[in-house]
């Protein structure tokens, strides 16, 4: 898969970002784990119709299957190890309950975000509805990209995805949940139309880019990407509270779209060693982090160190679980996750 070294710096920053969320770090006036995750499903759409702008993905059934297996085939068999820590962190009174049962179950099948249950869709490891929303969002990919195929499509898909996006909003605000009772944090359908909002993005971001092609192309970004960072960083602080999610989700894209042409001076911080080094367990590290946090957390080793050693430790362990994990299991997990998805492919995809 081929990427943007700008875009994979900003995913790793906001994993950090993410982990500080869960950490025992005291956090800010500010819900930087809902703003990481708007920036996330935006970020996803951006990359895949990046990736096969110039591949055909045909818009089938079985394309969307082979989709999803491609990706959950890397996903799962982590996602069961982080249900698994979780679950042995239970008391053993909690573990034999139906609710505990029946929440596994769809835990385990990724349908949690379909919930509108906060302890069934957070339930186990906590950002698992993270995969069960996104996998939403690859299975309907060959279908949005043939409507992003063209600038003209784009423009006007984008502006449709994000029109909704806001419409659903407004109206909880003003009726609650008398006409959609979706969550606006874990929903598969706001969260696709994120991604979708990030899908056709890629289109529109070339169209900029061409307009502003010239010889000073290179300071005119750094400009444009230090301009375009304070403002975010001052809407994200300043608004919270103010502004609904979907406004965010917004000031998120401008970002993607300025960051996508990874010529400025920041892009050239974001595209160094040391965000590549991190960039190759970003997955293991959203996976595991919250998980790991939970364990540090329940034998309670540290807590009279206070929260500055017991997230020093959290952050450490995370990176070596990750190093393990992808070092040692990542490779032959995938296998046998394949080689299980083959069949079911035998029986619905063919």
């Amino acid at each position: 898969m081929q990427r943007i070294g700008s875009l994979s710096g900003l995913k790793v920053i906001a994993l950090i970002l993410l982990f500080w969320w869960h950490s025992p770090i005291p956090n800010p006036h500010v819900d930087i784990g809902a703003r990481a995750c708007e920036f996330f499903f935006v970020v996803s759409g951006f990359l895949v119709s990046y990736n096969y702008s110039n591949k055909m993905m045909p818009a089938t059934w079985k394309e969307s299957c082979l989709y999803v297996k491609k990706k959950l085939s890397r996903m799962w068999p982590l996602h069961f190890v982080a249900f698994l820590i979780c679950l042995f962190l239970m008391p053993i009174s909690d573990i034999f309950t139906k609710k505990t049962v029946f929440e596994a179950l769809i835990n385990l099948s990724l349908l949690q975000s379909w919930s509108i249950d906060s302890s069934t869709f957070f339930s186990f490891n906590g950002t698992s509805w993270f995969l069960s929303s996104i996998l939403f969002c690859y299975f309907l990919s060959p279908f949005l990209l043939k409507t992003v195929n063209t600038r003209q499509r784009a423009v006007i898909s984008f502006i449709m995805a994000i029109s909704i996006r806001i419409l659903i909003e407004k109206q909880q605000i003003l009726f609650g949940s008398e006409i959609t009772a979706w969550n606006l944090h874990v929903s598969p359908v706001i969260r696709g139309l994120e991604f979708y909002a990030g899908l056709a993005l890629y289109p529109i971001s070339l169209w900029f880019k061409d307009l502003l092609n010239s010889k000073h192309i290179r300071i005119i970004s750094s400009l444009i990407e230090i301009i375009i960072t304070l403002i975010t960083l001052a809407l994200v602080v300043m608004k919270e509270g103010h502004w609904m999610r979907a406004e965010f989700v917004v000031i998120f894209c401008i970002m993607i779209l300025v960051y996508s042409w990874d010529m400025g001076i920041i892009s050239n911080v974001l595209s160094t060693y040391i965000f590549k080094l991190f960039e190759r367990i970003e997955f293991e590290f959203f996976i595991l982090h919250q998980a790991i946090i939970k364990v540090v957390d329940h034998f309670s080793i540290l807590t009279s160190y206070g929260w500055k050693y017991q997230s020093l430790v959290s952050f450490i362990l995370v990176l070596i679980t990750c190093y393990v994990w992808k070092r040692f299991f990542s490779d032959i997990t995938k296998k046998w996750m394949d080689n299980i998805l083959n069949k079911v492919q035998n029986i619905y995809c063919n």
